[in-house]
């Protein structure tokens, strides 16, 4: 039976003398209550919020939706191309360039959801389904991190809300603004693989926890650790980060035993092995080793800091308190993993510096939340009260906000293939009904739903996958449908760019100027027109 405080690990004498008496919880305690599935329900609901403004543009206003779940598409048409692609080859390759590339990545969830779409499910569909696994796990996951680490019915409360719901305005690049990144509602927007892999990790340090209290499942911690990685590789490399610093944190505690080397071992080899895998990729896989080079950003760490500052000063307090389990030790050590990933990733060993803080919420909402206990907060004037209103005063205003933010990014925008024209839907359901093979130049504004629509490479379609060159290839292909600063194409320049392209199809949106037909004369082999789409068939 797990104990509801923390424990001496090893000590063999009871708890440590700072803490309360043991007490075991009462029956039944571990089931939800009425609190819980309204915070359940509610954060449900804001994952649901991108999705809600979607089918409103549908329902309301007889939209074309292309089956984006966010705010940000280039992401989740990934996704969608990586699920067509596992429909055929279980394994899925990069079909945002026109040369052939190895069908060599692994992704669990992509694996089932290519398979639903082998069995006639859409792909946006069989991505969709894994929101409500995602949104279920990550609370779960949350709940039982800050069950484990605080006593009493209301803190523990307020740790959840804090969890899934705190958010700061900060200074994003020059504008008062939150941080979506640092908000795990919005990572419930379509980064469901994202979502799932921090329920993983949440997880997988909760197990790790637990087997050292009882020494059963030795091998739990690392299996959700390896799913964590192969999800989401960022979310592996911190909790291999957080577990060597807690342990270490263990053994200058003299709380690290003989027994618990094998424990140890068992995770980090589980959460290690897909990071390696990940690794190779990097490695022996141009598309993945230019997608890195790609996604390689620098972003202030102030403006993180800043925008965690009402987290941070009271879980500095909780700093003062010797951690007497390793749960409690990886509370505290995850910050301090956070920041050293995100400087890692400024290297030419990493990309995309902000997924180390993904998610940092959890363990500063927990830790502020026992540093206000270790100052007494319950010996103010109806503390329940105070608390309740402090809450909501760094979780309401930032939720509205970031609701709104998502909204004017979601809505129907000029060159955003979030809706397309009915036109440009029948176009591309005639490029995935023929059963004719070729790959398909277009703009990157349908370029980047060719793949996942289709099944079919693409020209270009979005400067991660699309590379190398990304911007070149871009203007070449609206300087081939109209709208380039240089100008129309000349009939030789632009028969000989399709001829030595390789692609089979031509996709005109309709904003295309270009008179295709006229262009390029005899090098057209058929012509489908949809209204003011048309898919062109070359030599």
């Amino acid at each position: 039976m797990r104990l509801e405080i923390e424990l001496v690990d090893g000590g063999g004498t009871g708890p440590a003398p700072d803490l309360p008496p043991v007490r075991l919880p009462p029956r039944g305690s571990r089931g939800l209550d009425r609190f819980d599935w309204s915070v359940l329900g509610l954060f449900a609901a804001v994952s649901l919020f991108v999705l809600g403004a979607d089918l409103w543009q549908v329902i309301v206003h007889g939209r074309v939706w292309t089956g984006t779940d966010g705010v940000y598409i280039v992401d989740q048409m990934q996704y969608l191309a990586w699920i067509k692609d596992a429909s055929k080859h279980v394994l899925a390759s990069n079909l945002f360039v026109l040369r052939d590339t190895p069908a060599d990545y692994f992704n669990p969830a992509v694996v089932v959801s290519g398979g639903l779409t082998a069995l006639g499910m859409a792909p946006w569909l069989s991505l969709l389904l894994w929101k409500p696994v995602a949104v279920v796990a990550f609370f779960f996951a949350v709940r039982a991190f800050a069950r484990r680490l605080l006593t009493g019915l209301w803190p523990r409360r307020a740790a959840l809300v804090l969890a899934l719901f705190f958010g700061s305005f900060t200074n994003v690049y020059g504008s008062f603004s939150v941080l979506g990144d640092l908000f795990p509602g919005f990572l419930t927007w379509g980064y469901v693989f994202g979502v799932m892999a921090l329920a993983a990790m949440v997880w997988s340090l909760v197990a790790h926890n637990d087997s050292r209290f009882n020494n059963r499942r030795l091998w739990l911690a690392g299996l959700l650790g390896g799913l964590a990685s192969l999800l989401h590789p960022w979310n592996g490399e911190l909790l291999v980060g957080i577990v060597v610093a807690a342990e270490f944190v263990m053994v200058l505690s003299g709380l690290y035993r003989r027994v618990d080397l094998k424990l140890t071992i068992a995770t980090l080899g589980g959460t290690g092995i897909p990071l390696l895998y990940y690794a190779i990729l990097g490695k022996s896989d141009v598309s993945w080793k230019l997608a890195q080079v790609a996604s390689k950003h620098a972003f202030s760490f102030w403006t993180i800091t800043i925008a965690l500052v009402p987290l941070l000063v009271p879980a500095a307090v909780a700093y003062t308190r010797r951690p007497t389990t390793f749960l409690a030790a990886a509370a505290r050590t995850w910050p301090v993993a956070a920041f050293a990933i995100f400087v890692l990733s400024g290297t030419s060993l990493g990309a995309t510096p902000l997924h180390s803080f993904q998610g940092i919420t959890i363990p500063l909402a927990v830790l502020a939340v026992e540093g206000f206990q270790i100052i007494g907060w319950e010996r103010i004037q109806r503390p329940v009260l105070a608390g309740a209103v402090l809450v909501a005063l760094f979780t309401i205003p930032a939720t509205v906000e970031e609701l709104h933010i998502a909204q004017g990014l979601a809505a129907p925008t000029p060159e955003n293939a979030n809706f397309i024209r009915s036109d440009e839907r029948d176009a591309l359901n005639y490029l995935a009904r023929d059963k004719e093979p070729g790959s398909v130049i277009t703009r990157s504004y349908l370029g980047a739903v060719v793949p996942g629509k289709t099944g079919r490479h693409t020209y270009i379609g979005d400067c991660l996958w699309s590379e190398p060159q990304c911007m070149g290839l871009t203007y070449n292909a609206q300087w081939l449908f109209g709208g380039a600063p240089s100008g129309n194409p000349t009939a030789d320049a632009a028969r000989s760019f399709i001829l030595s392209s390789g692609a089979r199809f031509l996709l005109a949106d309709c904003e295309t100027t270009t008179d295709i037909p006229k262009l390029l004369g005899p090098v057209i082999r058929s012509t489908h027109s949809f209204g003011c789409a048309a898919v062109y068939e070359v030599e």
